[in-house]
């Protein structure tokens, strides 16, 4: 699996997340081609800087500060010239910033007025930074995030004096997979860099990587710790250690086997039966449970309280390569009812699969037959392979 990981040791802004892609999946040609999509009225340099003995990318904009109001920055946004998916992309995070703020203030979101990001700088900031992290998903990269430093202190800006981590940030935050420290010097975490990490970040990365490229982006901020946000693109093998539960049954019927199995189910990560011939030519079922390895004495007990065996085989299974997945849940029209419905996804494998026990519930509901269910539903899996 190959991983991007943002490592904002000291904080990270809009420009550094933007300065960390070049050279990786953005060069200065796609900076000034989105100004030009986006009719965007600045001017940038690109700089190669040296932050406390570490050499960074930095690119500098020329802040053309302004108030818009959320309903303004949509409207740019789509009728700019930039592809499908980074417009919608754009406008996830511009949603984000503004819902963060109208919770903040106690007022609907689509009413926001953006102050501090409102101007064509932050717009250039979040559009280059959608451009160069969906060229890393594309190329097959997961994006996550280490604990990010937040800082302390106070911030001065249009509502006042406020705490660091302002309350937008932490807004932000709170509904993100994101991991912070209370920690640093100063406002480290800016609203634009939160809310575009919070959007790609799957959390933070806890497995072994072997590293392949870094880059350097840096801010315009002067502190003890270089004001750089790290990016490192790396490749890992996913793996965990299991064992495998294995005893024959002769002597139960099927109505006690399948109750005695579900019982288990419960408790493992999956639960087989298969006909065999066993002791004597007697018909039996081979039974087999995967579990955790540190569960597998618990559960092997279970396995013969609840179906009578004498024994069970224990196989440690130290190595066993998985998919990344996750469960997501949407709501779906059909025939102009709601349902609520669960998708296993697998982003390395790029599968999206909706769960059987919510299309057989569909299915009866409906009284439509089930491989109709699922063709609809197929129809939702090529919307989110859009998103």
């Amino acid at each position: 699996m190959k991983v991007a990981i943002f490592d904002a040791f000291n904080g990270a802004s809009g420009d550094m997340i933007v300065s960390s892609l070049l050279g990786i999946t953005l060069e200065k040609e796609d900076l000034d081609k989105t100004i030009k999509e986006m009719s965007l009225n600045l001017d940038f340099e690109v700089l190669n800087v040296n932050k406390r003995g570490i050499m960074a990318n930095r690119v500098k904009v020329k802040e053309k500060k302004r108030e818009r109001s959320f309903y303004e920055i949509i409207k740019i946004v789509e009728n700019s010239k930039i592809d499908y998916e980074a417009k919608e992309d754009a406008k996830k995070i511009f949603e984000k910033l503004a819902k963060a703020e109208g919770a903040v203030h106690g007022r609907d979101y689509k009413e926001e007025i953006f102050h501090e990001v409102g101007g064509d700088d932050a717009i250039f900031d979040v559009v280059c930074s959608v451009i160069g992290i969906r060229r890393l998903i594309k190329s097959g990269y997961r994006i996550f995030a280490k604990p990010i430093r937040i800082g302390s202190g106070f911030v001065e800006f249009s509502h006042g004096k406020y705490p660091i981590p302002t309350p937008a940030v932490l807004e932000i935050l709170r509904n993100s997979k994101l991991e912070i420290l209370l920690d640093g010097e100063g406002e480290l975490l800016t609203p634009t860099a939160a809310a575009i990490l919070a959007h790609y970040c799957e959390g933070v990365f806890r497995h072994p990587l072997k590293v392949e490229k870094i880059s350097y982006g840096a801010g315009s901020y002067e502190s003890e710790v270089p004001d750089v946000l790290r990016l490192i693109l790396g490749k890992c093998e996913i793996h965990d250690s299991v064992a495998v539960l294995e005893t024959v049954i002769d002597d139960l019927s099927c109505e006690e086997i399948g109750f005695s199995l579900e019982r288990i189910r419960e408790e493992s990560l999956d639960v087989i039966a298969i006909p065999v011939i066993g002791k004597k030519s007697r018909p039996a079922i081979l039974v087999n449970v995967v579990t955790k390895l540190e569960d597998a004495e618990d559960l092997a007990m279970k396995l013969m309280k609840e179906t009578g065996s004498l024994g069970v085989r224990l196989i440690p299974v130290y190595h066993r390569t998985i998919a990344d997945r996750e469960i997501e849940e949407r709501e779906i029209i059909i025939d102009d009812k709601k349902f609520k419905v669960r998708f296993k996804r697998s982003r390395s494998l790029e599968t999206f699969k909706p769960e059987f026990e919510d299309v057989a519930r569909i299915s009866k509901e409906l009284g439509i037959p089930v491989f109709k269910v699922y063709r609809i539903l197929r129809c939702e899996n090529v919307h989110s392979k859009r998103e």
